[in-house]
């Protein structure tokens, strides 16, 4: 889609507020924690250690059930990566060893070992599912969000087989001291749609759901109670309702709890194998969090996930991290969840930092040709693959379209090797971008439809951004489309209103309007915010623009990024 005539409307720089502001939670609830979320702020002694219960199931014995490849290696990446920041008091459950009682039980011991500023990671990769609530109209709404286990059949139900959020409420905290920071993170889901269309011939996402349905039609049997009592004082009622009809209480925030769920609502959590030559499947969170907290970022001394350079990975930055990492690999279709009290933002995750490494080069993506092979030189910007389980991208030249993995159709028109590579050398400049994505100081936004929804042909498309900051120094946007063809067309600054470009409080927040003409597909809308206006790069982009050079924008965009810029990138899907 190309961008043209468009009509700009220019709107003063608006006092919003941080998206973490003091007593507000970034988000409400997670995929099957069906409670409000909140943290403490006490620091934790210089002794502190990191410890953990690292669960995953993915092999059901169930017909209903589909197994999972993911959480095999989403076990072993997380174990290392907390034994590798010193946790030595590790517990590590794998398929039937997870049950209701061992998960309980571990988590008691835990909360009995672990010492007042300690940090205990609750870590679970499976699938996850929904039921009918027993009460209905609380604020947990009328269903519950639950994890089958390994075993578990919905006809013949066996407690030790299935965790309902309640309990996982329950058990912390009862279990988990006040003064113990806890991170727990789940990289399943339990119910969502996909919102564009999908192309089931390259779709190569696997949703990690149990099974799909109405969860009214679907009722869990009774549970047990907790089985140990209780190390913290006054929690003895935390244990709500259960399927025996006790009467639900209102639960109050656990204030020592950091939640990342993989998804919204009506999101899939999605695994598959990863942009890095040889990767297996894994989670698409849990590869996030591993890159996050292991690899160097664009300044190339700290962690990704170190937005500003100050040597730490503090909770809102994680939270921001994970947003931007796990939007942009899934095509916009999952959205992970953190939640915690905004005061708490600057709070330094986990005891110890762990050890850092480069990050992984992006493989050469495989491409599938459908019809009889096109010649084309030697020197391409991807992998010739002969199938569609090898294949990034699927070229059906007869038809002039290009799928991505993701199902979706991201390239119309393309009927020569010569027209590929511009689709592909934008691909590759996107996917060399994303790891440097830094939304700490504002992010993209495109509307009016919800964010990855497909536009049709002369529909209206708004791009803005939304300050997270303000009131900041100031900083200078570049905002430049890739079109679906690999062409490259400068949005801001582009007129003498526009001026430098400067963001803040003596500048503007530039809001940019079209509406949807061909060429169809992908277009990703990069937002670089420098400190100081990028003369090198604008200059270089209005040499390029209007042509298929996007290839030539990584390095110097790498280079502002270990400068202090930050980076957001946002992706509109059309079609005729």
């Amino acid at each position: 889609m190309y961008w043209q005539s468009s009509i700009r409307a220019r709107a003063a720089v608006a006092a919003k507020g941080r998206i973490l502001r003091s007593g507000a939670i970034t988000a409400v609830i997670g995929p099957f924690l069906g409670f409000a979320l909140a943290l403490a702020c006490a620091a934790g002694p210089a002794q502190a250690e990191t410890r953990a219960l690292i669960a995953g199931v993915w092999q059901f014995d169930s017909p209903m059930i589909p197994n999972l490849k993911g959480p095999e290696n989403d076990l072993a990446a997380i174990e290392a990566v907390v034994r590798g920041q010193g946790a030595g008091d590790v517990t590590v459950l794998r398929n039937t060893e997870v049950t209701r009682t061992s998960i309980e039980t571990a988590l008691h011991a835990l909360g009995l070992r672990a010492k007042p500023g300690d940090w205990i990671v609750f870590y679970y990769s499976g699938h996850g599912a929904e039921a009918e609530a027993e009460i209905k109209g609380t604020a947990d709404g009328n269903a519950n969000q639950f994890i089958p286990l390994a075993g578990f059949d919905p006809d013949r139900q066996d407690p030790e087989r299935f965790i309902v959020d309640k309990d996982f409420y329950a058990w912390m905290a009862r279990y988990i001291p006040p003064d113990v920071h806890i991170l727990m993170i789940a990289d399943t889901c339990h119910s969502g749609t996909l919102n564009r269309s999908v192309d089931a011939s390259s779709f190569r996402f696997v949703p990690r759901m149990a099974f799909r349905g109405d969860a009214a039609q679907f009722t869990l049997i009774a549970r047990p109670l907790p089985r140990f009592a209780a190390i913290n004082p006054g929690s003895e009622s935390a244990v709500g309702a259960d399927a025996a009809g006790t009467r639900a209480i209102d639960r109050p925030d656990l204030g020592n709890l950091v939640y990342i769920g993989a998804a919204q609502d009506d999101q899939l959590a999605l695994e598959a194998p990863m942009p890095v030559s040889g990767a297996p499947s894994r989670g698409v969170l849990s590869w996030a969090l591993e890159q996050g907290l292991t690899t160097r970022g664009a300044g190339g001394t700290g962690a990704a996930a170190d937005l500003d350079h100050d040597g730490r990975i503090t909770v809102a930055e994680i939270g921001i991290y994970l947003d931007s990492q796990v939007r942009a690999l899934t095509a916009q279709r999952q959205q992970p969840r953190t939640s915690f009290v905004a005061s708490a933002g600057d709070l330094v995750l986990l005891a110890r930092d762990a050890p850092l490494r480069p990050t992984p080069p992006a493989a050469l993506p495989g491409v599938l040709t459908l019809g009889p092979p096109r010649r084309h030189d030697d020197a391409v910007p991807w992998r010739d693959v002969g199938t569609r389980e090898a294949a990034d991208f699927i070229w059906d030249a007869a038809q002039g379209a290009v799928m991505r993995r993701s199902g979706d159709t991201v390239a119309q028109g393309v009927t020569t090797p010569a027209a590929l590579r511009g689709v592909i050398e934008k691909w590759n400049t996107v996917e060399a971008l994303r790891p440097l994505m830094n939304e700490r100081m504002l992010r993209l936004t495109i509307g009016p439809r919800a964010n990855g929804v497909r536009y049709g042909a002369e529909q209206q498309v708004t791009i803005a951004l939304n300050p997270i900051a303000p009131g900041q120094a100031a900083r200078y946007a570049t905002i430049v489309n890739l079109a679906s063809d690999g062409t490259v067309q400068r949005l801001f600054p582009l007129t003498a209103e526009d001026g430098e470009g400067q963001l803040g409080p003596a500048g503007t927040v530039p809001t940019i309007t079209n509406r949807v003409v061909a060429p169809f597909g992908a277009d990703h809308i990069v937002a670089l915010v420098t400190p100081a206006p990028p003369l090198a790069l604008r200059a270089m982009l209005r040499s390029i623009d209007g042509q298929r050079l996007a290839a030539r924008l990584a390095l110097p965009m790498r280079d502002l990024l270990a400068n202090g810029g930050g980076l957001s990138i946002g992706e509109i899907y059309t079609g005729p």
